[in-house]
């Protein structure tokens, strides 16, 4: 089963298979990331010939030479149509302990790239695992939409935004930390200064609520921490 997960892939070693357009699009979203980003293909677009990226021209069905590039590399994309190669990429892969992105294979491959978005500091990405790139598109789009128009939402991120760094700054104790993300977000003060756009006066009062709980002042009921990851 596959999970979502978001890795830091800047210095990773990526091997693409493919010089056409869906390893170009690879390469690009890689190299974008920090990649060391190699490239084994017999032909090269002329968008890769630009790109800082390495170039190997040969053929991945020479299985030595298949091995010596896979044995470099975290991360393998298979980005040709042909999936004559894909056994010996999974094999070599699983034997050198590398990741495995197969483009022309939506149900066997370890790795989905899948389509994504940022708004304001809110990433998200978007799959259908091969169903329909089109409709994963649409999805993501959609997403795009809905974030860049609501405005309270960008505004409740900007807060507990504040109200984390300072927490973390101050070394409140994580177990007050938790409490106080669920409590002060709750809050209908809070939330009317939010909705108004009033950023600063929200993170006065995040700061006030945190000192008055601190100063026992203030109670919280722990029922309003809730974890679900």
């Amino acid at each position: 089963m596959r999970i979502p997960l978001y890795i830091e892939f800047s210095g990773k070693n990526v091997l693409i298979i493919g010089g056409g357009g869906v390893g170009t699009s690879r390469a690009k979203k890689f190299l974008s990331a920090g990649a060391r980003v190699r490239v084994l293909s017999i032909e090269f677009s002329d968008e890769l010939k630009e790109m800082d990226v390495e170039l190997i021209k040969g053929d991945a069905r020479d299985e030595s030479l298949l091995e010596e590039h896979i044995g470099w590399c975290d991360l393998v994309t298979v980005a040709i149509p042909d999936t004559s190669v894909n056994d010996a990429v999974v094999r070599l892969a699983k034997k050198h302990r590398a990741l495995v992105n197969l483009a022309n294979d939506a149900e066997r491959t370890e790795v989905v790239v899948p389509f994504d978005g940022e708004v304001d500091g809110i990433r998200f990405a978007v799959t259908t695992e091969g169903k329909s790139g089109v409709v994963a598109r649409a999805v993501r789009d959609k997403f795009l939409q809905i974030l860049r128009e609501d405005e309270e939402l960008l505004n409740l991120l900007r807060a507990m935004d504040f109200l984390k760094r300072y927490m973390k700054e101050n070394e409140v104790p994580v177990n007050v930390r938790m409490k106080m993300y669920f409590a002060v977000s709750g809050d209908e003060e809070f939330k009317r200064l939010v909705r108004e756009g009033r950023i600063e006066e929200a993170k006065e009062f995040a700061i006030k609520y945190l000192r008055e709980y601190l100063e026992g002042k203030r109670d919280v009921d722990d029922s309003v921490v809730k974890i679900n990851f």
